[in-house]
């Protein structure tokens, strides 16, 4: 990628960037109004009994769930936004940009979507197994939502993986072969990225990441290998 190349990126990114906290901003004012509910249905989905210890404590936590949930909500304008922005690009690079947004913005909602469903239920219930006898857990509303926050959209963004290696392809960063020879190093790097993504250092919520993550590396591997026989395929006809 040339100069030109990376200023005109750096210049889309803002354009994007700068929409996008728009959009986001605007979708934070209206889930205020539902921040309350909001909260309920995350106490209850992962089963936790909360307190506050402030009085503010539970306005200032339902005021960053709404800007969260704002946040959340403008994905999808995000990717369309960005998907105007680096259309040109992209084509440069034989890449179907309307697809590309399409599945990147799939990929971070079912990522969040098995966070909040699967991960965070299963992760927590772990956590308050140690709970018994004079241990009592008493967890703040402001942390835990902090918490499941951190989960949620570290796993979106976790499972944009398989996108992240075709687009690596794509720009001549990496090929199928570096891959699969590389896979051991991988391992070490879902491990450690597990482990930095999810808050706690347990190793039973780093594996309800770091499984998913080594699924998704070798499906993004097999999305490589597909693009490059393509490509090669095109090339042998031309």
């Amino acid at each position: 990628m040339g100069r030109e190349e990376i200023i005109i990126c750096l210049e889309a990114l803002r354009r994007t960037l700068f929409r996008t906290i728009i959009v986001a901003g605007v979708a934070a004012a209206l889930s205020f109004l539902f921040s309350k509910k909001l909260a309920l249905l995350l106490i209850k989905t992962v089963h936790v009994k909360v307190y506050y210890f402030t009085l503010p404590e539970v306005l200032f936590a339902t005021v960053e769930l709404a800007i969260y949930t704002g946040i959340f909500l403008s994905v999808p304008v995000a990717g369309f936004i960005g998907w105007r922005e680096f259309r040109p690009l992209l084509e440069q690079k034989k890449i179907h940009s309307h697809l590309f947004a399409g599945v990147a913005i799939l990929l971070f909602y079912v990522g969040s979507l098995f966070c909040f469903f699967v991960a965070l239920p299963n992760g927590i219930a772990f956590l308050l197994s140690y709970e018994g006898g004079a241990v009592k857990a008493m967890i703040s509303i402001k942390r835990l939502i902090a918490f499941c926050v951190a989960m949620t959209f570290g796993f979106g963004f976790a499972f944009e993986l398989p996108l992240a290696l075709l687009l690596l392809s794509r720009l001549g960063v990496v090929t199928s072969r570096t891959l699969a020879r590389g896979r051991r190093y991988a391992v070490l790097f879902i491990v450690i990225a597990a482990s930095v993504i999810t808050p706690t250092p347990d190793i039973y919520n780093m594996s309800l990441l770091a499984v998913p993550l080594y699924v998704l590396y070798e499906l993004g591997l097999f999305f490589v290998r597909m693009s490059e026989r393509r490509i090669k395929k095109t090339a042998a006809l031309s």
